[in-house]
């Protein structure tokens, strides 16, 4: 038996962090409540929902300085587990950013997280590059940005620019200006360094912004219901059994274990979400409780910043009123009926309004149960409890918008780009492995990530967007089939065609989108304001860390289009 004085132990400690992204807090401490086990919801949850702290701007103006921080593990805990994560102002959700048209966001971002070590920024590029198939050296993950996702606004300088890297121990100025007809509605804001997204999103670091109604143009029933309004900041927050988040790679089964049912410690799955058996949280909170009187109706804003997580959300025994998705107003009402869910996947918003019943009790919000064909893990996910409904004796009977009062809040009129659209764009999203089994490759049009590699768009233009997934080919044993993806493209908004709850077909804006490989997916888009560079990707983020994200620049002059 090999016995250690204190001094080795400490050595050995500090190779093993350098190397392999160990844990020092595993020497002498008692991780209690971090293990890989259910959570008691009873214990640990059903506290009254909370809304994340507002930010309001003022005169226009919205100043406000964020720090990048470890979490304390003494005073910050998720179900009894004391974690030590990288966040906002050391919180589990980041503020809610409040502004109006044409307003202006002034966000000085203190990249406050320790410097690594040359030996750790090795170690933590070593763990990804013997996983996927990189282009190009990721960035620490201590370096960091920030994305205004959905925001229409410039891509370029310290506005929404994603291809910054700010460095531990550095400074940033944001100035993000936006356009006086900004489409008013739910976005939210994440940060994007290309190698550190994954475990900084999958921290927390994340939050909504919300560009406010005009009160002079919006229904009095909405404004009503605003007055109310709950912000659903759904979360996977993820951390391993000594709540910390340091290994990306552990995160997700490779191709060398590609059943994620099995949890055993030998399958390389125990760190994933679905082993681990953490819980999603809303704001940061496990099963928070919404109390509503009967006929109450309140807005929520649901923002799907989960990590692979499909959420088909369900308020039991109530209709879903939805008015928005991916911020933009629909123009009219569309009624999902009790049981039929909505379905978010990583990136998505939508904003739907509720109107308690008439019978008082509590109900269940859940995340439906998703089958395998659906999931965007490709396997079974089962039912989660996300929240619970409360409704009172009391009775505020409150009326909904119609679609009519509804139909001139949409940003785009009745436009319709599909019948516009010259030119195509196409993507395809691959997820392959080498013959090993070894190492994936996460590609878009089989090229990983690279900044110098840039697909040229013109100023004004309309185009169709192709978009498929690929995986691997037939020869290939235990190849990986064609997976589903999340398309997000950042700056413009694009056309899709959905079927409506009353089983039609309509067109709807959004920004990310779920793509079912191997069929093709068409939307349509227009580059509208904004000329510079800015990226396309995966939004399921290990996928873009890992590669799979491309390049856009919007060019003010005439593309010559081979055929």
């Amino acid at each position: 038996m090999l016995i250690l004085s204190n001094k080795n132990l400490r050595i050995l400690l500090i190779v093993c962090t350098l190397l392999l992204g160990c844990s020092t807090t595993l020497a002498g401490k008692n991780h209690h409540g971090c293990e890989y086990k259910p959570i008691d919801v009873d214990k640990y949850g059903k506290q009254p929902f909370q809304n994340p702290p507002d930010l309001r701007a003022q005169n226009g103006r919205l100043e406000t300085t964020f720090s990048v921080q470890y979490t304390d593990p003494k005073t910050t805990s998720i179900a009894g587990c004391g974690v030590k994560l990288r966040t906002y102002d050391g919180k589990l959700v980041g503020p809610t950013l409040r502004v109006k048209q044409g307003d202006v966001v002034n966000l000085l971002l203190k990249n406050q997280l320790p410097k690594e070590s040359p030996n750790e920024i090795q170690a933590q590029f070593d763990q990804e590059n013997q996983n996927a198939y990189l282009d190009t050296v990721p960035a620490s993950f201590n370096t960091t940005n920030m994305h205004f996702h959905g925001l229409h606004v410039s891509p370029t300088g310290n506005s929404d620019n994603v291809l910054l890297a700010i460095a531990p121990q550095s400074n940033f100025p944001y100035e993000v200006t936006l356009p006086k007809d900004h489409p008013i509605g739910s976005y939210w804001y994440h940060a994007h360094a290309h190698g550190s997204t994954a475990i900084q999103v999958g921290s927390g670091m994340a939050g909504a912004i919300v560009i406010e109604d005009n009160p002079s143009t919006t229904p009095k029933a909405l404004l009503a219901a605003n007055a109310n309004e709950k912000i659903f900041v759904l979360q996977t927050i993820l951390y391993n059994q000594q709540g910390e988040l340091n290994n990306i790679t552990s995160l997700f089964p490779g191709p060398s274990n590609p059943n994620p049912k099995d949890c055993s410690s030998s399958s390389g799955n125990k760190d994933t979400w679905t082993c681990s058996r953490r819980h999603i949280t809303v704001n940061g909170q496990i099963v928070p409780v919404i109390t509503m009187k009967r006929g109450e109706v309140q807005r929520w804003r649901l923002i799907d910043t989960a990590f692979r997580e499909s959420i088909a959300f369900v308020v039991e025994g109530h209709d879903l009123h939805e008015i928005a998705l991916d911020g933009n107003y629909l123009g009219r009402v569309d009624t999902w009926k009790a049981g039929a869910p909505i379905d978010l996947q990583p990136g998505y918003r939508s904003d739907v309004l509720i109107k308690a019943s008439m019978t008082p009790g509590e109900y269940r919000i859940v995340d439906q149960p998703v089958s395998s064909a659906k999931s965007l893990r490709q396997a079974e996910e089962p039912e989660n409890l996300l929240a619970i409904l409360k409704v009172t004796e009391e009775i505020d009977d409150m009326a909904l918008p119609t679609s009519e009062e509804m139909a001139a809040l949409a940003p785009f009129g009745d436009l319709d780009l599909s019948k516009q659209a010259v030119g195509v764009q196409e993507v395809a999203f691959k997820l392959g492995q080498d013959m090993p089994g070894k190492k994936n490759y996460f590609q878009v049009n089989y090229r990983a990530f690279n900044p110098d590699h840039v697909r040229q768009l013109e100023l004004g233009a309309v185009d169709m967007w192709s978009l498929t997934t690929v995986g691997d080919p037939a020869a290939v044993p235990n190849g990986i089939p064609p997976l589903p993806h999340v398309f997000h493209i950042h700056v413009n908004p694009f056309q899709w065609q959905r079927t409506g709850p009353d089983g039609k077909p309509q067109m709807v804006w959004k920004d990310t989108l779920l793509v079912q490989g191997p069929a093709v997916t068409n939307v349509y888009t227009q580059y509208n304001t904004y000329t510079g560079k800015f990226v396309m990707h995966c939004h399921i983020l290990d996928h873009e860390d890992l590669g799979m994200m491309e390049v856009e620049e919007v060019v003010n002059t005439p593309i010559a289009h081979s055929h």
